[in-house]
């Protein structure tokens, strides 16, 4: 056993050959099995490793937090603007109105109102409001006998009026209807605009909200006062020139026909406007130049 030989030798030996062959193969099971083992068997982190993953946690768990509390804070931001806008219209259309302690809007008692989708003026969209002819802005105090401040639903018509007072202005038609809450003796009377002798144009009811001028129809229709001079009920020319005016800018408005015009006179038979009762084809010719000052 301890003696030693040659590769020569194997061809004496065979016993010999067959036992390094099997060593050489053990071996390289051991070899095999010990690399399966270490491949199993989990590595242990060290000291390092296990310090750098928590602090690489405690990173991530630290901007999870600071994201969650930018998303908190931009919702409550939103919630505040919200709230805000929300308040801030609350607080235009109900303002304590010292007179009479009623609760209205500084807004309506100025024939103005707005929407959170787009300003409005009077319920008409700003741009085409700011077409409307020249005229002056003078409401009447909201009352039971003139203006009741209920909304305007819609507009189907549009009525012409005369006063059946001739020779007065257009100022002094409007502290009639003013004054009427303080007589108490006409259950309600008004107009949206007076149109005066010499042409002006006084407004005195929001155009969003109703007047007291036909009966049956003040929910769906506008009125227009006009003052005369001639006892026949004619109007002057500059009266009837600011009238042609307005009523063009109120059916391009409302999306109406010169047919929508009517006369008090076509909705309970009442002579009013006198002049346009008794001559029918002055009617005809006025919705004519309507018609015209449209185009």
């Amino acid at each position: 056993m301890g003696v030693r030989y040659e590769e020569d030798d194997e061809a004496d030996y065979p016993f010999l050959r067959e036992s390094i062959r099997q060593r050489s193969q053990r071996a390289g099971e051991r070899t095999v099995k010990q690399q399966a083992v270490r491949q199993q068997t989990p590595r242990q982190p060290t000291a390092k490793q296990t310090r750098n993953a928590r602090q690489r946690q405690a990173a991530m768990a630290r901007r999870k937090r600071r994201m969650r509390r930018r998303k908190q804070l931009l919702a409550v931001l939103l919630c505040v603007m919200l709230v805000g806008t929300v308040l801030a219209v609350c607080h235009l259309q109900r303002e304590q109105n010292p007179a009479d302690g009623q609760a209205v809007s500084r807004d309506m008692s100025e024939g103005r109102s707005f929407s959170l989708f787009g300003e409005k003026i009077q319920g008409i969209d700003a741009d085409q409001y700011e077409k409307h002819p020249d005229w002056t802005e003078d409401f009447l105090t909201i009352s039971e006998y003139s203006r009741p401040g209920d909304p305007l639903g819609e507009v189907k018509n549009i009525f012409v009026h005369y006063t059946a007072n001739p020779n007065t202005s257009a100022a002094q038609n409007r502290s009639y209807f003013e004054n009427l809450k303080d007589m108490h003796d006409v259950p309600g009377a008004s107009a949206h605009f007076i149109i005066g002798i010499e042409g002006e144009i006084l407004q005195i009811v929001p155009l969003d909200e109703m007047a007291y001028a036909v009966k049956g129809r003040n929910e769906d229709s506008i009125s227009i006062e006009c003052c005369y001079k001639a006892e026949n009920g004619q109007f002057t020319q500059e009266t009837y020139d600011s009238l042609i005016s307005l009523l063009a800018w109120l059916t391009d408005t409302y999306g109406l026909e010169e047919e929508d015009i009517l006369r008090h006179y076509d909705c309970g038979g009442k002579k009013c406007p006198l002049y346009y009762v008794e001559h029918e084809d002055a009617w005809r010719i006025l919705k004519q130049d309507v018609q015209e000052a449209r185009k």
